[in-house]
């Protein structure tokens, strides 16, 4: 009896071998907007980014402050807590900013590799042998924000003066000196593109109304034509994400002209990007891309900051440190589930030792069953049903990373991050402000109804019926070459029938 109930396995696991394909799980790391400020003082004045002057005596704690950026002690701190969590991921994305926020006057272009060149040796050092794709955050250039449309040697002096050469392949290396962008590969055949979306910012003066900043959107679409073609899909990853920032209103990050044009991009080619992340905004949220039709087709996930910085921006506030652990498919470059793991920064200048912790595992505590757009947008339609809604409320918890545990929140509020999530382009995002657009059932304005399902020709049911038989026909051919496989196995390797069966097998 039981060699019969093994014959039986073992024909149904040759067949489920032959006509299915294993999801094959991976992980990447994505870690975003250090800031590291070398100046940060323990005794610095928290109102000037904690830089210590004459006469003053602040105590500020060595992992950091909310009103500055952080401190090497605090660098170290979320590398050491990555390579503990995970210490031997497939890639880790770093998408930018390793610079502080502070004046220009403050700094030169020299400090600035030098700054960008320390955090790439740590992270270097704390994985020496995974491969780490970086991009270039909007402060990573001198001037801040004034990267210029072409060529410049600013591109050879990151890869040389701050150790991106050894980070990039000679032929990705050539490509990124173009103009901050390239394409890699991972080891499973997914391709890596790595976008400098600083040269579409609205804050940049010299790229405003160039057409095509360095050439990006052309070489962008070349590259995802190529992976259609040979039928590859993409992870696609860069600092700043298209549309609005969720906390603060009518904020959009790009030229309206360049969001537009990426937007395009995206919706073009949805079928080859299988995954995009961003940083850029230090606050925990995603968007969501659309087609013609107003359905959902992609997710941005956007990555939390290290620094904790309290934002210039009225009403932003500021953020515990966060890194960020996601699980994805391998073949496909879909992501399954994400882990947010953060420092809980008032704790630490309370007094307590540092301790970096899981803050919430996605999948999990937003009770989704797959991370796929038309669930997020089932999430993200469910904000807005009552007053107290606790899935909202967490959001709103996670979008500082913990730092604010009881966020204050109206009607404005919500709708506002609502149409920032739901809506990247303009005249969408306005009609979705002002209650053109429901909550409950958002389409952009310029939605076309699907035409209806047309009557399946009379020919079509005997080709549908032709191709059933076909896969039937196929099924028990694949069980018989099975059985077949089987009846010669010698029965005295059979795992029922050896010695070794009562044995662990390793």
């Amino acid at each position: 009896m039981t060699r019969q109930i093994y014959k039986v396995a073992s024909v149904l696991l040759c067949m489920q071998s032959v006509l299915t394909f294993e999801e094959k799980k991976g992980y990447f790391w994505q870690v975003s907007d250090f800031h590291y400020d070398a100046n940060y003082s323990s005794h610095g004045n928290p109102l000037n980014m904690c830089h210590q002057g004459q006469g003053q005596g602040y105590s500020n704690s060595q992992y950091g402050n909310y009103h500055c950026d952080a401190p090497w002690v605090l660098i170290e701190s979320a590398i050491n807590a990555m390579v503990k969590f995970h210490p031997y991921p497939d890639f880790v994305i770093w998408t930018g900013d390793s610079i502080p926020h502070v004046k220009n006057s403050d700094l030169d272009s020299l400090k600035v590799y030098e700054n960008i060149g320390n955090v790439t040796l740590r992270l270097k050092q704390g994985f020496p042998n995974t491969t780490i794709y970086p991009v270039l955050g909007n402060h990573d250039e001198y001037p801040a924000d004034h990267y210029p449309n072409g060529s410049t040697n600013y591109y050879s002096d990151i890869l040389y003066k701050s150790h991106w050469h050894t980070l990039l392949e000679n032929n990705t290396a050539d490509e990124f000196k173009t103009g901050g962008y390239y394409q890699g590969h991972t080891k499973t055949g997914l391709v890596m593109v790595g976008l400098n979306t600083n040269l579409l910012f609205s804050q940049d003066p010299l790229t405003k109304g160039t057409g095509d900043p360095a050439g990006q959107f052309q070489w962008l679409r070349r590259k995802l034509s190529e992976a259609r073609s040979l039928n590859k899909k993409v992870i696609l990853f860069s600092h700043i994400a298209p549309g609005y920032f969720e906390k603060y209103q009518d904020l959009m990050w790009f030229y309206n002209d360049y969001n537009n044009e990426y937007i395009k991009i995206l919706q073009t080619f949805n079928d080859v990007i299988a995954t995009q992340v961003y940083g850029h905004e230090h606050t925990d949220s995603f968007r969501l891309v659309k087609d013609s039709y107003g359905e959902p087709v992609d997710i941005l996930f956007l990555s939390p900051a290290v620094t904790p910085w309290n934002s210039s921006l009225a009403g932003v506030g500021a953020n515990n440190p966060g890194v960020r652990l996601y699980e994805y498919n391998q073949n496909n470059g879909e992501i399954i589930n994400y882990w947010q793991y953060f420092l809980n920064l008032s704790s630490v200048i309370s007094g307590n030792p540092p301790n970096w912790a899981l803050e919430y595992e996605a999948k999990k505590v937003y009770n989704l069953t797959k991370l796929q757009p038309l669930e997020v947008l089932a999430l993200v339609n469910s904000f807005d049903n009552d007053k107290f809604n606790k899935l909202y409320m967490k959001y709103l918890q996670f979008n500082s990373v913990s730092q604010d545990v009881m966020p204050y929140c109206d009607e404005s509020c919500v709708k506002q991050h609502f149409c920032a999530i739901s809506e990247l382009e303009k005249s969408g995002y306005q009609s979705c402000l002002h209650g053109e657009i429901t909550t409950h059932h958002p389409r952009p304005h310029h939605s076309t109804p699907k035409a209806p399902p047309k009557d399946v020709p009379k020919y079509m049911e005997y080709v549908i019926i032709g191709l059933g038989a076909v896969v039937l026909l196929l099924f028990i051919v694949i069980a018989l070459i099975c059985l077949k496989k089987h009846r010669f196995i010698p029965n005295r390797y059979s795992r029922f029938n050896s010695n070794l069966a009562s044995n662990p097998i390793n």
